[in-house]
C-alpha cells in the first residue's frame, strides 16, 4: 500500500497542473518548459484540414492541394506542376506558428499528403469564372443537342421525328431514302417495322 502511495506522489509531482479554459471548456496544462499544452482535436471533433476564418490574409485564397499519395510524390508530379502553373504556392509554416505545424517549423505546411497552398484572390476569381463559363457552355451544348422545339420543322427532307415514342427522352429520329433518287439495291431480307 505504501508503495502505491509513493508511486502516486511521484506521478503527481511529474504531472503538470491542469486548468480549464472558460471560453472553450478545453483542458490545458503547463508543460515542463512553461509552454501551454492543449489538445486541438478530440476524437472525431475538428477537421484537420479546416482553415479557421481570419487566418487567410486579405486578397489571398488558401487551399489544401495533394502532393503525395502514400508518401510517393512522383505519382502527383504532373498535378503539382498544374497547380504551380495555376498560381498556387506553398504557405510558409512560420507564417502561422503553432496553427498547422508545431512552433518553429520551417518550410511547407504538409499534412497527410496535402500541402497548404495560397494564390492571389484575383487569380482564384478568374479560375472560378472560367469554370462557371465552361459549365454553362456544357449545359447549353447539352440543351441544344436535346432541344426538340423547332427541330421538327428544321429537319432536312427525308428525315422525320416522332416525339411521342419515347416520352421525356427526346425524339425518335428516322431517315428514309427515296430509292428512285439513289442507286440503292433493294435488300433481300425483310426490314423491321418501326414498332419492332
Amino acid at each position: 500500500m505504501e508503495r502505491k502511495i509513493e508511486q502516486r506522489k511521484q506521478t503527481e509531482e511529474r504531472a503538470p497542473p491542469v486548468e480549464r479554459r472558460l471560453q472553450t471548456d478545453r483542458a490545458h496544462a503547463v508543460g515542463r518548459d512553461g509552454e501551454v499544452l492543449t489538445r486541438k482535436r478530440g476524437a472525431g471533433s475538428i477537421d484537420q484540414f479546416d482553415i479557421p476564418s481570419g487566418v487567410v490574409p486579405p486578397g489571398w485564397k488558401y487551399q489544401w492541394n495533394t502532393v503525395s499519395i502514400y508518401n510517393n510524390r512522383d505519382v502527383l508530379a504532373s498535378q503539382a506542376l498544374r497547380m504551380h502553373e495555376a498560381g498556387w504556392r506553398p504557405v510558409p509554416a512560420d507564417r502561422h506558428p503553432g496553427l498547422f505545424t508545431p512552433v518553429g517549423t520551417k518550410g511547407e505546411i504538409l499534412r497527410d499528403g496535402m500541402r497548404l497552398d495560397e494564390r492571389p484572390l484575383v487569380l482564384d476569381d478568374e479560375a472560378r469564372d472560367e469554370q462557371e463559363n465552361a459549365a454553362r457552355r456544357l449545359i447549353s451544348d447539352r440543351n441544344d443537342a436535346l432541344k426538340l422545339s423547332g427541330m421538327k420543322k428544321d429537319m432536312p427532307q427525308g428525315f422525320e421525328m416522332n416525339r411521342n415514342k419515347y416520352r421525356k427522352t427526346g425524339g425518335d429520329v428516322r431517315i428514309s431514302i427515296d430509292r428512285n433518287v439513289a442507286d440503292i439495291p433493294t435488300p433481300s431480307h425483310q426490314l423491321a417495322s418501326p414498332e419492332d
